[in-house]
């Protein structure tokens, strides 16, 4: 199977007939459906279902559909990497951070002249180490615990990547200003045992907490979310919680609020080490350079990145 039939396959999919996916793609209708015919004869399954009212992907189509999306999108970055082209390009990856937004927003404002083209991915750790790994982007902003250090430090290695500190942090209860607890000068596990545990990664909890304390206090039993709208809508009508760093400029919505975490009496430090990622050796350009400068400006942190 060739990329122009994998092109063709998703043209179809997005127009949803094959006359309009022929005009978009420049090509005749019969050379189309002859082109489909053979990818078809090729997988040994049907990828569309004609109908009176145009095509429809067949279940095996739809998974089919998706992958092949995912496949020439890669294909289309690799041609971005590897051909002469004028366009640039400046991604970030990053935990739940909102300076890590608010520095983006202000390179993109700088930068937007000079003919870039910018992303910015929010996602848990395991994913911020792979996109710099495969140069989706060229900062991944993470934080590394006594809990997950050694395992961060085997994937970073691995992945022939190098940790940058910036900054020490404390563990915070992320509460609505309603919440029970949320008046108290610092809080336990052992008052929160009664309310949910509101979180975007249940792993990401064994870099806070000892298995003896996550048994304890169920935190291996929380409410997962994929984005930030969700997490605080759970944490204000359920009464929920989560834990945060308490950084500068981590969230500034005033109907929530951060109150100290107490220590977990583990032994264990609830302190983190907050830094960004990029390749092992790599030289960072202006652009990078001045990402990172608007984020220490934003957590005021003095010295060079």
């Amino acid at each position: 199977m060739t990329i122009q039939q994998i092109k063709y396959i998703i043209g179809v999919s997005d127009s949803g007939s094959l006359n309009k996916a022929s005009e978009r793609l420049f090509i005749s209708q019969p050379s189309l459906s002859s082109s489909l015919r053979d990818a078809e004869d090729e997988l040994g399954f049907r990828i569309f279902r004609r109908t009176s009212r145009g095509v429809e992907a067949t279940e095996r189509g739809i998974s089919f559909i998706s992958d092949a999306r995912e496949f020439f999108a890669q294909y289309e970055m690799l041609l971005k990497k590897h051909t002469c082209s004028e366009k640039k390009y400046f991604s970030v990856s990053a935990l739940y951070y909102a300076f890590a937004r608010k520095a983006f927003v202000e390179i993109v404002n700088g930068f937007s002249d000079d003919g870039y083209d910018f992303a910015f991915r929010e996602d848990k750790v395991s994913n911020v180490i792979a996109d710099v790994a495969l140069e989706k982007s060229g900062i991944g902003i993470l934080y590394i615990s006594e809990s997950n250090r050694d395992e961060i430090a085997r994937s970073l290695r691995s992945s022939a990547l190098e940790f940058h500190h910036l900054t020490e942090c404390n563990a915070f209860v992320y509460l609505h200003r309603k919440h029970p607890l949320s008046e108290k000068e610092s809080i336990s596990l052992e008052e929160l045992s009664d309310y949910k545990f509101v979180t975007f990664d249940t792993d990401d909890v064994k870099s806070f907490f000892s298995d003896e304390s996550i048994r304890r206090y169920s935190l291996d039993q929380a409410i997962t979310v994929a984005d930030r709208a969700t997490e605080l809508s759970l944490i204000k009508n359920l009464n929920g919680y989560t834990f945060l760093s308490g950084v500068f400029g981590e969230e500034t919505n005033e109907d929530f609020v951060l109150v100290p975490l107490k220590d977990s009496g583990d032994g264990r430090k609830l302190t983190f080490e907050l830094g960004y990622i990029t390749k092992k050796g790599g030289r960072m350009e202006k652009i990078a350079l001045s990402y990172i400068s608007a984020v220490r400006r934003i957590l005021h942190i003095a010295g060079l990145s």
